[in-house]
């Protein structure tokens, strides 16, 4: 069966999870976690991609990105993954892979749902391992969009920027969304549109996304017709 394509449209953002090999642990202390902010940095410049949104968890990490084109995504994720690996495998006086296959992803509607994935991926510690407060997890972008802590990694999305005049004014309206908005309804929604390689937002999104591609926006149960030519040509 030929392998899903991935739903990348230009300057649309990106929600990404990829994690270790049999949920294996590949970021085991902070030298690994600063590593991997490094490789993070040397992907975004080599790419031109943008990052707005992040978390580091200890076998896993969430990004959201935008692209320019297919291809920029496509440097982005090898340079990133591939540079970590050899760091981890020198480190460690080991060889292979430590990625589980292929990294997951959906499209998602910024219009509409840009800030549920903030929170979705800036929340993950508090979800995995019960913290208080997301001012004691030192890895996740939450302190750059909530707190105003200079983060170089991050291209401030053009919806995040409107929240306000300038940093302070808006990183109250964004732990005020961050507050507000109701994440319960969403996790599962999200979580499965990214495992699937889906286009995550509301129905005008998915009709306008529709008409831009060859394959399905949503699956069916069966996971629509991947061995197609349409799917063939897709991104991926």
């Amino acid at each position: 069966m030929a392998r899903l394509p991935r739903i990348v449209i230009p300057s649309q953002p990106v929600h990404i999870m990829h994690r270790g090999n049999n949920r294996q642990d590949i970021f085991e202390s902070e030298a690994d976690l600063i590593r991997i902010k490094e490789d993070l940095k040397f992907a975004l410049e080599k790419s031109g991609c943008q990052l707005h949104a992040y978390v580091m968890m200890t076998n896993h990490l969430h990004l959201l990105i935008t692209p320019e084109t297919k291809e920029q995504l496509t440097v982005f994720m090898q340079a990133m993954a591939n540079k970590y690996v050899r760091y981890f495998n020198a480190t460690r006086s080991r060889t292979g892979t430590i990625w589980e296959g292929r990294y997951k992803s959906c499209l998602v509607d910024s219009d509409q749902y840009l800030f549920t994935l903030y929170k979705y991926i800036e929340l993950n510690p508090i979800k995995a391992s019960r913290l208080i407060s997301l001012n004691d997890y030192p890895w996740p972008s939450y302190h750059h969009n909530a707190l105003g802590v200079e983060d170089e990694w991050i291209s401030e999305h053009s919806l995040y920027l409107v929240l306000g005049e300038d940093v302070k004014s808006r990183c109250e309206r964004y732990q005020a969304l961050f507050d507000e908005l109701e994440l319960a309804k969403q996790n599962d929604r999200i979580t499965q549109a990214t495992l699937r390689a889906e286009v995550y937002g509301s129905d005008r999104f998915h009709q306008q996304i529709d008409k831009l591609i060859s394959r399905p926006t949503v699956l069916s149960t069966h996971g629509g017709d991947r061995k197609s030519a349409e799917y063939e040509n897709q991104v991926g």
